[in-house]
């Protein structure tokens, strides 16, 4: 009989750790794509020259930046790239200096959210990122994890912590310092994906039905078929915009697409979604979309979607994303209708559950 622990801690032992600190085979770390040494230090001074005049590119130069984003931020320069980007290094800075002690980050440690939140945290270390070699076992990322999220939990009570922030704050550790991954998270929770990750998740519900309806707009096909199998957008896009993609990819994919969601914004997890579900359902491959047509229940087309997003070469996938015919104003608009039509939806439920007082009254 076989002893499936020892086949895992044989198969652990033959891992070694990747550029990017992520443990893979021998085979997989072969295949690694390298760039010449002289490319990478070229790239490298383009950045650094930014940073040193960052109020003057961000602001004049916008395009230029979009562009070094959209190519990929190199490696090196990657966690200060984010910390700009994000305007977390404005934030910080401004932050520290109306802060008695010097460091709010430091601050928030010394105080003590709910106990729940604390075990809830505690229960999510081991379970990001095992395969990293920051957070494998006892990893010295752990601690790390704890205290950023920890600190979050405490700068917003209302908020605390929800599972889905576990991965993105481990992902910015693999890049940064403690106290500037929390400023980073602080910018991602309160700038990008802003009301994500409290209570009824209704952010999250907006722009999954705006999803849906950017999907009716730019691929009437899918979004027929979607809706004959009455497939609720939430169960294909709760785990990729919750996660920022986290659970779908891995580095240097990963890496890349925030490259462009940092610079960009949160359009860009939009353009992704849409590029697989219309890829999944119209235009990929004769065979996954003979197969979703074939698809007789939502789970089964749900399950396709997800698959397709790994299954499909990340160079196209860039390609696609950024030929997709949607314009700043098209997801604005659809934002605005999915708030209004949940918000309707919301009033109407409601008013079912607290019947005014005059009906109240009638009943006496």
């Amino acid at each position: 009989m076989v002893n499936n622990y020892s086949l895992n801690s044989e198969q652990e032992r033959d891992e070694v750790p990747n550029t990017y600190g992520f443990f893979v085979s021998p085979d997989e770390l072969e295949m690694e794509e390298s760039v010449k040494a002289s490319v990478a230090r070229r790239r490298e001074q383009k950045w650094l020259d930014m940073f040193a005049r960052w109020s003057s590119f961000i602001g004049a130069q916008f395009d230029k930046v979009k562009a070094r984003c959209r190519k990929g931020i190199p490696p090196s320069v990657r966690g200060q790239a984010w910390y700009h980007l994000s305007a977390a290094k404005y934030r910080h800075e401004n932050a520290d200096r109306n802060c008695p002690t010097g460091s709010v980050f430091n601050f928030y440690l010394t105080q003590t959210p709910a106990l729940n939140v604390l075990e809830d945290i505690r229960k999510d270390l081991a379970r990001s990122f095992p395969d990293h070699e920051m957070f494998r076992d006892d990893g010295c990322g752990q601690q790390s994890l704890f205290d950023v999220l920890k600190a979050y939990a405490v700068h917003d009570p209302a908020v605390g912590y929800c599972q889905a922030q576990a991965p993105i704050a481990a992902i910015l550790l693999m890049h940064l310092p403690p106290e500037q991954a929390f400023w980073v998270f602080v910018q991602i929770n309160e700038e990008y994906v802003k009301g994500y990750f409290s209570d009824g998740l209704m952010a999250v519900k907006e722009d999954a039905l705006a999803t849906e309806l950017l999907i009716q707009k730019i691929s009437s096909k899918g979004y027929r078929l979607l809706h004959k199998l009455d497939v609720d957008p939430i169960l294909y896009t709760l785990d990729w915009y919750m996660t920022l993609f986290s659970r779908t990819y891995r580095a240097p994919q990963l890496f890349r697409i925030w490259d462009m969601f940092f610079c960009e914004g949160v359009k860009v997890l939009f353009r992704l979604a849409l590029v697989i579900v219309r890829e999944t359902l119209e235009t990929g491959s004769p065979d996954t979309v003979t197969k979703a047509h074939k698809c007789d229940n939502p789970m089964d087309l749900v399950g396709l979607i997800k698959q397709t997003a790994k299954n499909l070469p990340f160079d196209t996938l860039l390609i696609k994303m950024d030929k997709l015919p949607l314009s700043d104003i098209d997801l604005a608009q659809a934002c605005g209708k999915a708030r209004e039509q949940l918000s309707s939806g919301l009033n109407t439920s409601n008013s079912r559950k607290n019947p005014s007082r005059s009906q109240a009254n009638k009943h006496k």
